[in-house]
């Protein structure tokens, strides 16, 4: 396959699927009546991590996952603190969630499986090899709790690695870590159970 020919596909696809359905603000607006607040903020978060991480329009997916955050929605709250710290380097948003939580949602967002990693933009591949080289081993060289001797020093074991009593540069480095290697940004089944 071309890489071309796949990009060309997906807008294809990408605009197909928006002129099909179509979201405008009185839809959202109607909608939202008959649906309840966390439905709604799934929805715009849903959306938000497909425009952001797989069409490349930052701005727009990051205002609707801000506007689902701060609805409330625990897995956008997760998803905006970490599309903040990853690509703007804002790690004012992990403050503010405490750590049982963070292990906790972290694990939801990242088993959504939404997609293929092949929907990634190219800056999130390139700040994720950025983000390996150069953070992935200070977590591995870093003496703070018991270490697991593993063969491959890399992000497939990193969430067994230490146990639970890591320092909080180690634990924010294995979350980011984490999420680089499982979330993946959209899904390319629609919900139908609505329809």
């Amino acid at each position: 396959w071309n890489i071309s020919l796949c990009l060309n596909c997906l807008k294809i696809f990408r605009q197909w699927w928006l002129n099909v359905w179509p979201v405008t603000p009185s839809k959202i607006s109607t909608a939202s009546e008959h649906r309840p607040r966390s439905m709604k903020a799934l929805a715009e978060m849903r959306r938000g991590v497909q425009f952001f991480y797989s069409y490349d329009e930052q701005d727009y997916g990051l205002s609707l996952i801000k506007r689902a955050a701060d609805a409330g929605y625990e897995r956008a709250v997760y998803t905006h603190a970490m599309t903040q710290a990853i690509f703007y380097g804002d790690a004012q948003y992990f403050r503010r969630i405490p750590r049982a939580t963070v292990d906790r949602v972290g694990k939801l967002v990242r088993d959504a499986k939404w997609g293929w990693s092949l929907w990634h933009t190219d800056e999130f591949r390139q700040i994720k090899a950025m983000f390996t080289s150069t953070y992935v081993p200070s977590f591995y060289l870093c003496q703070c709790a018991n270490v697991v001797d593993r063969q491959c020093l890399c992000l497939w074991h990193i969430d067994v690695t230490k146990d639970d009593n890591m320092c909080e540069r180690c634990f924010w480095i294995k979350e980011i870590s984490l999420f680089f290697r499982d979330f993946e940004p959209i899904s390319l089944f629609r919900d139908t159970s609505n329809w």
